[in-house]
């Protein structure tokens, strides 16, 4: 799939999802009954299964709703979650049968990865409309069940995220959860003439309280909330949906934020020992400019602005705005959504998954949206609205304000769709960031960037999440970015780092997210065609 020559009006994005080999097709499971988990999905990871160094995929499945009871016998009509493996150059194969327990069948919402066992592979863990699974990588990427019953929840959880909370090098577990429903005696919701009953608002429901895990270093957990601080204010359960451990105050361990459905987000504060306290009142992260709560759905922290920091970007419902907070550096943040020109393009559309990622080797990050309403007949309600939408794509201009490129976009643009995960990653070796978009009801999407010049990027790898890396260049500019596999929406964007640097001598340096680990410094010199570095535990940079 060879990109072709990027000008200043060609489009930035190319749709190769049949040429990729990319046949994924989405069951939401729609029913006359509306249940409302038949609106949400799917989520989706990109990673590197096999050991290959490039990118594989991971694709969730919906299927029949109600899924069958805890125990229960699946319908032989429900479709399977999917692996399909890269061969390199970005052209896809299924591993049907070869991915063990990866193709695991139930109402599936949300994936987390990483190497829970310490064996140097990714593991998966998969939420569910029901119980939830913990997948083990074998390293060639076949997988084995392996849940603990702890991590069996049979509640509707949402959004997972792998992290090391306390530092002690192995990776604890997330899990957001989302509304209480009754499959069983489903609410109506909308007007009672034919075909227009609707999917209630979660207002309807009542919130679920998340859970967070604590590993042990050997692949077991134990539910820790309480003693880890986490618990929701009495009273007060989130709804979560976007999930993402970031460095928020800049003080070497991550803390943890979540998006709420209708009620206040929250930012959690890691005091260093993997205890937290909750900073959302003072960091106002919790509501918009006007202090009112939003619909959170995807999630993205990146240093929009050149300042050093990390900002945070939070999509919502329609109707309201999607929101970006500007990081002062010490946690504190201000909601400059207005200013930097990305309030009123997203007034309309119903925003969920999100990326800030430099698209273009400008040395910024850009803004990746996808949106879709969970209503499928919201045009009977009201005039201009529509379930299938638009994903939008906006371009800094290096200080953090942005401009609406939604026309060039390309294939991300091409067509309405119901957009739920987006993810980036560099798909077929090329050196730029290529997209996968997931459709709730709907096929999955690859597209191949364009825009970026080719040979320009560098992809820093085998370094774990949370780690923070600034690029120093000759000139003296420096650009701050952060490892991360979690974010955007219900998924996993890979767990490696892209940047995009002139090709000059650039000094790398790297500060792991462990309190007192050693500032890793070393000089990489340009050299033509992508380049990837790995970076073994902590002995510097390798070339590969």
């Amino acid at each position: 799939m060879p990109p072709s020559a990027a000008t200043a009006d060609a489009p930035w994005f190319t749709d190769v999802t049949a040429a990729a080999g990319l046949d994924f097709l989405h069951d939401s499971g729609l029913s006359p009954e509306r249940h409302l988990p038949e609106t949400m999905g799917a989520g989706a990871a990109l990673i590197d299964v096999d050991g290959d160094d490039d990118l594989d995929l991971y694709l969730l499945q919906g299927g029949p709703f109600p899924p069958a009871p805890p125990g229960g016998k699946a319908p032989p009509t429900s479709p399977a979650n999917a692996l399909y493996l890269n061969d390199g150059s970005g052209r896809f194969s299924a591993a049907g049968a070869a991915a063990g327990a990866a193709a695991h069948t139930g109402y599936a919402m949300a994936v987390a990865t990483g190497d829970v066992d310490g064996d140097g592979d990714t593991d998966l863990f998969v939420t569910n409309f029901g119980p939830d699974v913990l997948l083990l990588n074998d390293g060639a990427g076949r997988f084995t069940e392996a849940t603990p019953p702890v991590l069996a929840d049979p509640r509707w959880t949402s959004s997972a995220a792998f992290f090391d909370a306390d530092n002690d090098g192995d990776l604890d577990l997330y899990v957001s959860a989302y509304v209480d429903i009754d499959v069983a005696a489903p609410t109506w919701c909308g007007d009672r003439r034919p075909g227009w009953r609707s999917y209630c608002h979660p207002d309807v429901y009542a919130g679920l309280p998340d859970r967070f895990y604590r590993n042990d270093g050997r692949g077991g957990f134990t539910e820790a909330t309480a003693a880890a601080g986490l618990e929701s204010p009495p009273g007060r359960p989130g709804k979560g949906l976007g999930v993402l451990p970031f460095d928020a105050d800049a003080d070497g361990d991550l803390d943890l934020y979540v998006a709420n459905d209708s009620v206040e987000n929250r930012l959690w504060i890691n005091t260093g020992d993997g205890r937290f306290e909750d900073g959302t009142l003072i960091s106002g992260t919790g509501t918009n400019a006007r202090g009112l709560s939003e619909a959170g759905m995807g999630v993205a922290a990146g240093d929009v602005d050149g300042d050093g920091d990390l900002d945070l970007f939070v999509t919502n419902f329609d109707d309201e705005s999607n929101t970006l907070y500007r990081n002062d550096g010490a946690g504190l943040f201000t909601d400059v959504t207005v200013s930097t020109g990305l309030e009123a393009p997203s007034r309309i559309p119903v925003g969920f998954g999100t990326v800030l990622a430099d698209f273009d080797h400008d040395g910024d990050l850009d803004l990746a949206v996808t949106n879709g309403h969970i209503i499928d007949n919201v045009e009977l309600y009201f005039d201009g609205k529509t379930h299938a939408q638009t994903s939008q794509l906006f371009s800094n201009d290096g200080l953090g304000r942005f401009t609406d490129v939604t026309a060039r976009a390309g294939g991300l643009s091409a067509r309405p769709l119901v957009g739920r995960g987006l993810y980036a990653g560099d798909l077929d070796g090329d050196g730029d960031l290529d997209l996968v978009v997931t459709q709730c009801g709907g096929p999955a999407l690859l597209l191949r960037n364009d825009r970026a010049p080719p040979g320009t990027g560098i992809v820093v790898a085998g370094i774990p999440p949370g780690t923070r890396v600034v690029a120093t260049t000759p000139d003296g500019t420096s650009r701050v970015r952060e490892v991360t596999a979690a974010g955007s929406y219900y998924g996993a964007g890979p767990a490696r780092l892209h940047l995009a640097l002139p090709t000059t001598t650039t000094r790398f340096a790297l500060q792991l997210a462990t309190p007192g680990s050693p500032l890793l410094e070393r000089v990489v010199p340009a050299r033509g065609g992508p380049l990837h570095v790995l970076v073994p535990g902590d002995a510097g940079l390798t070339w590969r």
